[in-house]
């Protein structure tokens, strides 16, 4: 399960996971406001990728799209 590092290289990642087979790929966001940690696990349904992302920056979620 890669941990990434930068949100560049995690969303590059989460892209190229999500065009392989849209139809079964999972996003989770998980927020704790007590620290402000924010980690998003990307994964397929096959579990054959997780792709983790956590940061501390609240920077980064300006950069979200839905």
């Amino acid at each position: 399960m890669p941990q990434y590092q930068t949100w560049e290289e995690f969303s590059r990642a989460a892209e190229k996971l999500y065009l392989a087979d849209p139809m079964k790929v999972r996003v989770v966001l998980k927020y704790r406001h007590t620290d402000g940690n924010l980690c998003i696990k990307v994964t397929d349904d096959l579990v054959q990728w997780h792709l983790n992302y956590c940061t501390l920056r609240h920077g980064v979620t300006r950069g979200l799209k839905t």
